[in-house]
């Protein structure tokens, strides 16, 4: 049974490791594997790693993850070594339990336009997580306020209208919502924290108030990571509702903001409008296989109407 698995190890670790070598030989260039491409994080389903699943991959038009690549070179020396190093670990994990993958969590932030914030979550999908087209997760919205009135269908709206409520009259905030596996939480709270300073001046006001969501709040388990990834850079405080924002009432607010952090179950996420997912917030413009990603998101029922204009 050893042999057997030693082998199928080996013949695994050289087929991956060839995979690998083949990628890394196209580093640099323009092709279809290219992680980014002129500066820009590529996000249309033609990429490497272009959906995070095999569903995914296939409803988005893009290879199935580990299938061969083309024109896959010859299998270098350190790949070699790698292949042995894996099978060799095969060897020693035999009769031992398999590593569980890190759980995922949902979470929102918010600061500023959700226009912007979404942006930067989006292209950190991307980057780091290896997702692309219907896998991408950062959908906008609004959290932290009051519940709708009766009457309203429970419509929280951008703007008023018959049959929905003003987001700002309910003092909900703009936020960007993300399901990210536990173990990258404290990346992703740090880039959200350095996007906190970037606030312009004229969103200083209630909505763009800087927040986080998750479930349990700051009783959360995952909210240690939060906290440490936030030392010296944030003042956490648990989220009432409603809250006024403090970025620019208070000069010590600017380095060390307070950020309140809300329990997903008593104050939950609410999407927002089709018209408001993936938009560029003039004078930013964003690329198109960014925009795009409305209508990919739309097709699946990931994204969905609301019943706001």
């Amino acid at each position: 049974l050893l042999l057997l698995v030693a082998g199928a190890g080996v013949g695994l670790s050289v087929h991956l490791a060839g995979a690998w070598v083949h990628s890394a030989g196209q580093a640099g260039g323009h092709s279809s594997g290219d992680l980014r491409r002129d500066g820009r994080v590529v996000l249309g389903s033609a990429v490497r790693g272009c959906a995070a699943t095999s569903a995914a991959a296939s409803r988005a038009g893009c290879p199935e993850r580990g299938a061969p690549s083309e024109g896959a070179g010859s299998v270098s020396r350190s790949a070699l070594v790698a292949a042995a190093v894996l099978a060799a670990a095969l060897l020693v994990a035999v009769g031992r339990p398999v590593a569980v993958a890190a759980k995922e969590l949902d979470i929102y932030f918010g600061v500023g336009n959700f226009f912007h914030l979404q942006h930067e979550l989006v292209i950190k999908e991307a980057s780091d997580l290896l997702r692309r087209g219907v896998d991408i997760t950062a959908v906008a919205g609004y959290a932290g306020g009051a519940a709708p009135p009766s009457g309203t269908f429970e419509r929280i709206c951008y703007s008023k209208f018959p049959g929905g409520s003003d987001h700002r009259e309910l003092g909900q905030a703009e936020v960007v919502r993300v399901t990210l596996p536990d173990d990258r939480l404290a990346e992703f709270t740090k880039a959200f924290l350095d996007e906190v300073p970037k606030r312009k001046q004229f969103e200083n006001s209630d909505e763009f108030r800087p927040v986080i969501g998750l479930r349990g709040g700051m009783t959360s388990k995952a909210f240690g990571a939060i906290q440490q990834a936030g030392e010296g850079r944030a003042q956490f405080v648990e989220g009432l509702g409603e809250e006024k924002d403090t970025l620019g009432a208070k000069p010590s607010d600017v380095a060390n903001p307070t950020v309140y952090v809300y329990d997903l179950k008593a104050f939950p996420f609410r999407p927002a409008e089709l018209r408001n997912q993936f938009k560029s917030p003039l004078p930013e413009v964003y690329d198109n296989d960014y925009l795009e990603l409305n209508d990919k998101l739309k097709e699946v029922g990931l994204i969905t109407s609301t019943g706001c204009p």
